[in-house]
């Protein structure tokens, strides 16, 4: 914020336009090709005082005496990735009328950047109300696997932030849940470090990360992010977030007691969660309770040749690796793409199921294969499977597999 000596902060953006125009300057008004050493430039240590110097340019323009090595000490300060320069009040006074500024106002309305930078600046120099508050829905993908909705509050000039999670009773009624924190801007992206109210204390509690891209945040109706946090049963979970804005108090208070989900988020938080429970395992057979099949799980890299039947006595040829390294799947079928694939045992094991979406040249745009795990124990080389999807025409399709493995 602006100090009573009328001192400037900037940001460091807005720090790096008034230096480049400076240097600009400097070189027009000297009809310079290129910017002469540090030294000579900024007038100061061992330079030719005949020649072109700011130091000089900056004394003609005052009365005062300009010390050389204030301006280049602030440049070094961009290089130290200083997020705040402060110019004394002489000093801003002159670099703007180098520049051809009677004041910052008119050099900032000359050089807008997005509306986050200028937010930014904006609030170092005191032009933004610090006390501004700002309500929100938040939603998220929770404990029981309901999606929970509550209330968010961000005050203090984007500093501050509570939620109030509501976990919905067997009654009717709410249980809530609390936490405060710090909301951070960082570049792109908004980070909020919480603490959960546990009995009379607050203890560390979630963090979280939203994409705000180049935006002012409170301009975007719908704040999109991950949290990382611990749930009412002292699980970790992370999962997705979303914070949607609301006009005013009144109307956040009265749409968190609704019920209802809307559509459009429950399809983007439904399910994306992760749990870790509160176990500590012995050994690697007790990390989940997958763990036991991990034997088989360790067989399944190699070389598979699927032929799909659909009726008509139509097939599809798909060829892929799962590579022994890293588990990673590549297709050797030509002009075939695989976009998104899912590995998963079921059964105990017994069952193998890959789950494709593709891309490419192929009969099939989505696949959903099961077979048994035998060949993976006793060698067979051949399988037999079924498989159901969506072909490329957009139907419903099913039918027969044959599988065809080999090790890598």
């Amino acid at each position: 914020m602006q100090t009573k000596s009328d001192s400037l902060s900037l940001t460091i953006e807005y720090f790096k336009i008034l230096l480049s125009l400076v240097h600009e300057t400097f070189m027009q008004k000297h009809a310079l090709k290129k910017l002469p050493k540090t030294f000579q430039l900024y007038g100061y240590g061992v330079y030719n005082e005949d020649k072109p110097n700011l130091k000089s340019d900056f004394e003609n323009i005052g009365d005062d005496f300009v010390n050389g090595k204030y301006l280049y000490d602030k440049s070094r300060e961009v290089f130290k990735d200083k997020q705040i320069i402060k110019l004394n009040e002489y000093y801003k006074s002159v670099l703007l009328l180098y520049i051809g500024y009677e004041n910052f106002e008119d050099f900032l309305k000359e050089h807008p950047l997005s509306e986050l930078e200028i937010e930014k600046q904006l609030s170092l120099n005191g032009k933004i109300k610090q006390n501004e508050t700002h309500y929100y829905l938040n939603y998220y993908f929770g404990e029981d696997d309901v999606i929970i909705k509550g209330r968010t509050v961000i005050f203090n000039n984007w500093k501050k932030i509570q939620h109030t999670f509501l976990y919905p009773l067997e009654d009717g009624s709410f249980k809530e849940h609390y936490s405060n924190g710090n909301v951070i801007l960082k570049g792109d992206t908004l980070c909020i470090n919480s603490k959960t109210l546990s009995g009379e204390k607050y203890i560390d509690g979630a963090s979280e990360i939203y994409y705000i891209g180049h935006k002012s945040p409170s301009s975007i109706k719908y704040l999109v992010g991950t949290y990382c946090t611990f749930d009412i049963y002292t699980n970790t979970v992370a999962g997705r977030s979303i914070l949607e804005k609301c006009e005013n108090k009144e109307e956040m208070e009265e749409k968190s007691k609704d019920p209802n989900i809307p559509a459009y988020i429950a399809l983007e938080v439904r399910n994306k969660r992760i749990i870790n429970t509160s176990t500590i395992p012995k050994n690697s057979l007790e990390l989940s309770k997958l763990s036991p099949f991990s034997s088989i799980y360790g067989k399944i890299p190699g070389i598979y040749e699927i032929t799909f039947n659909f009726k008509n006595d139509f097939s599809e040829v798909l060829k892929f690796e799962i590579v022994g390294t890293n588990y990673k799947i590549n297709t050797l079928t030509e002009n075939v793409y695989i976009e998104k694939d899912r590995i998963e045992l079921l059964n105990k094991g017994s069952i193998l199921n890959f789950r494709f979406n593709f891309s490419g040249i192929i009969a099939l745009e989505r696949v959903n294969i099961y077979f048994k795990t035998y060949y993976l124990k006793d060698g067979r080389e051949i399988q037999k499977g079924v498989f159901s999807g969506i072909d490329n025409e957009n139907r419903l399709v099913n039918g027969t597999l044959t599988l065809k493995y080999s090790t890598c």
